[in-house]
């Protein structure tokens, strides 16, 4: 038997059509839906690995970072949640959205959520988590037939 072409794993492939998947979905639900029965709007996201850690950008153009969004980890969740209020001066089109918006992602086992930081720069709130080193590929057990 002929090994793999690729070391790309199973769930490596499946990381990648996920975040594919969950855009596409957000495309389906407009976000003027979302506002109109209340529920939190999607916020879009990159995720790629630097340095040993696994990064997430979310675009919050608007924002106070400290004040208006909130980032915690449970049971290897990651939820960006918060809002953005709306300061008009008049009844005038607007293609903004205001409102709550939260997005929650799983996390690879292979992380270390005890030292996750994240920075606000120009818009963009970017999440480091450092990553463990991968553990063993699982080995092949014999079986016996008795």
């Amino acid at each position: 038997m002929n090994p793999p072409a690729s070391t790309e794993t199973a769930t490596t492939r499946s990381r990648d059509v996920w975040p594919r998947f969950t855009d596409w979905l957000d495309t389906l639900v407009p976000s003027d839906l979302n506002w109109r029965t209340g529920f939190p709007h999607s916020i879009r996201i990159e995720e790629f690995t630097r340095d040993g850690s696994l990064m997430i950008r979310a675009e919050l153009p608007g924002i106070d970072p400290e004040e208006d969004v909130h980032i915690n980890v449970k049971d290897s969740m990651l939820t960006i949640e918060g809002k953005r209020e709306e300061h008009s001066e008049s009844d005038q089109r607007s293609e903004f959205f205001y409102g709550t918006f939260m997005r929650t992602l799983r996390l690879p086992s292979e992380t270390n959520s005890k030292d996750i930081k994240a920075n606000y720069r120009d818009g963009i709130l970017e999440i480091a988590i450092p990553l463990k080193e991968p553990t063993a590929p699982a080995e092949s057990i014999p079986i016996s037939h008795t």
